[in-house]
């Protein structure tokens, strides 16, 4: 008798374990891997007929502090929505428009001016949400999830890395990896 008791104790802990384990740590499992699980797929901010190549051209992510790619345009060309999603915040001081695709990721496009529209608005991909206001525009993903900024390049079609990786060829920074960020582990 005392042994059949035991027995039952024992699978009882075991079930418990289990219906803990399924409810509790498995979905935080399944939701820690941050943003790669979701639809993120970026555009080109901007025309690549409107890229320069004069001084730097394209800026990889993490060289010189930055925690995105630059890109050198022409002053007052058209910037694009890379994603739909609503403008979460508009830093007039720095030039920088905030879309919040989800609730876990923002998109930072640093650089623009003349905005088409305002914060709390839906953008479309490909709207014009206004004009850059210098020769450098920046683009910048920021995970929530992980509060931590994540190369742009990863998160990009097939169409827009093929313009950055082409760009990169011929800016200054040709001998970097565009997502080469030693501090970051991916």
């Amino acid at each position: 008798m005392k042994n059949t008791a035991i027995i039952f104790v024992f699978i009882g802990i075991l079930f418990l374990g289990s219906i803990i384990f399924g409810f509790i740590y498995l979905p935080k499992m399944a939701d820690a891997s941050g943003i790669d699980n979701q639809d993120i797929e970026l555009s080109m901010p901007i025309d690549s007929t409107l890229m320069r190549y004069s001084r730097d051209g394209v800026i990889p992510f993490c060289l010189n502090n930055s925690n995105g790619i630059d890109i050198q345009v022409k002053e007052g060309a058209a910037v694009f929505a890379p994603i739909s999603g609503i403008i979460s915040n508009i830093y007039s001081e720095t030039a920088r428009v905030v879309i919040q695709p989800s609730s876990k990721v923002l998109v930072h496009v640093k650089g623009v001016k003349d905005l088409n529209y305002k914060e709390g608005d839906y953008v479309m991909k490909g709207d014009i949400i206004g004009y850059t206001s210098s020769e450098n525009l920046g683009l910048i993903l920021e995970n929530l999830k992980n509060e931590r900024y994540e190369c742009p390049f990863l998160y990009m079609d097939e169409n827009a890395k093929g313009i950055i990786s082409n760009a990169l060829k011929y800016s200054t920074y040709s001998s970097e990896n565009i997502c080469g960020c030693p501090s970051i582990n991916y």
